[in-house]
């Protein structure tokens, strides 16, 4: 993977959740990704998962990932060790573990977290830089694809990786679910209290978290928020890191319309998120390109009511669970409308609340996300032509 921890986003928290569940099942897990500056190229963490890091440069206009730098010796030095590879990312990490499983004929798992394709309008509008997301997008898909088993978030994540490509596809991708500690984010959590910080306490805290990108609508949620009326008390704010930081600060600056009713908090501590969520009454997530949202996941885990799009992995989520509002991201009221309901039906909003966290239990936890993703791992090996499975795992299968 690409995104590890302490990298913030979805498939980082994602890989890092499932890397630490499996080593607590007894697997041996290697995880090889990017290094940040300071980091060690290899460590053990307290809990048994032992990490490579290539050293790797800051991705040009996004800082906040990276790009490794000739990753490919580690792999091809000890492949052959490995059970099963399990790719989550398209970048160089993910690819030199692709053709590392390749060389070793070990089984291939990956997982199609990312539509690119659907991030084109977080690229704007230089040339060079849309065809560079249409091509890492084809890739993504393809990578995926020629694997021995592809699995995705959601089932609009997995029409989408069967609907394009050009490779055969081995079977329909498995959907495995992401899956977030629900004993981490749950409601009631008060320290530290936000709203005591910004002397708002009592008042609805309308919330927005992720990356800072056109695609994920941090721009379509300060529209919204900036057309709500001023009946209701409200405070929105926003959370998290990315290209379009600079003119989200221009837009609450000190003076601006939004300023009094509006703040943005930078990137959120891991340690301080599950508050912040717990103390959020509405979770907004405009995003036109999200496979499934984990964010989205531990705000219903915090017992937090949530508006989403239509498009892509959250609308699926939100009608499964019947757990939040879903608008179309093309009618600019809509997404006013829908956090008006809300701020003025506090029973709708619990029963929200409610229903979110019972679906996230039952549906997308870690240990169930692991459970499955080991299901997977199993079933690759069974029909795996490359190389038999090790003794241990020939164990398991008998």
């Amino acid at each position: 993977t690409d995104s590890f921890a302490p990298t913030h986003d979805g498939v980082a928290g994602t890989t890092a959740a499932l890397a630490a569940e499996l080593a607590a099942r007894g697997h041996e897990l290697t995880v090889f990704t990017v290094r940040l500056p300071g980091q060690k190229r290899r460590e053990r963490l307290a809990n048994g998962v032992t990490v490579y890091r290539h050293l790797s440069l800051p991705a040009p206009s996004y800082p906040q990932y990276r790009i490794a730098l000739f990753p490919w010796p580690s792999f091809l030095s000890g492949g052959h060790r490995f059970d099963v590879v399990h790719v989550h990312t398209p970048g160089f990490v993910g690819l030199a573990g692709w053709l590392a499983a390749r060389w070793w004929h070990v089984p291939k798992v990956a997982t199609y977290h990312t539509n690119l394709t659907d991030m084109l309008q977080g690229a704007g509008t230089n040339r060079l830089s849309r065809a560079f997301y249409r091509a890492w997008g084809r890739f993504s898909v393809e990578l995926c694809r020629s694997s021995d088993i592809a699995t995705a978030p959601t089932v609009a994540a997995g029409a989408a990786l069967r609907a394009m490509g050009r490779s055969h596809l081995h079977a329909p991708p498995r959907i495995v679910e992401n899956g977030v500690d629900t004993t981490t984010f749950r409601p009631g959590i008060a320290t530290p209290d936000w709203k005591a910080r910004w002397g708002v306490e009592g008042v609805p805290l309308i919330t927005f978290l992720g990356r800072l990108t056109r695609d994920k609508g941090v721009h379509r949620f300060l529209d919204a928020v900036e057309r709500l009326g001023t009946a209701t008390r409200w405070v929105a704010v926003v959370a998290g890191e990315g290209p379009e930081r600079p003119s989200i600060e221009e837009r609450l600056r000190p003076g601006t319309a939004l300023s009094a009713r509006a703040r943005y908090l930078g990137p959120v501590l891991e340690g301080e998120k599950a508050a912040l969520l717990a103390q959020t009454q509405i979770f907004v997530l405009p995003s036109l390109s999200d496979t499934s949202s984990v964010a989205l996941l531990e705000a219903m885990a915090s017992g937090a009511a949530c508006v989403v799009t239509c498009r892509g992995g959250p609308g699926e989520i939100a009608r499964e669970s019947s757990a939040g509002l879903i608008v179309d991201p093309q009618d600019r009221g809509s997404l006013t409308a829908a956090i008006e309901r809300l701020l003025n039906d506090g029973t709708l909003a619990r029963e929200f609340s409610e229903r979110g966290r019972a679906w996230v239990i039952a549906r997308a936890s870690v240990e169930k996300m692991a459970t499955e993703f080991v299901d997977s791992y199993l079933a690759v090996l069974r029909v795996a032509k490359a190389s038999p499975p090790s003794p241990e795992i020939r164990a398991k299968l008998e």
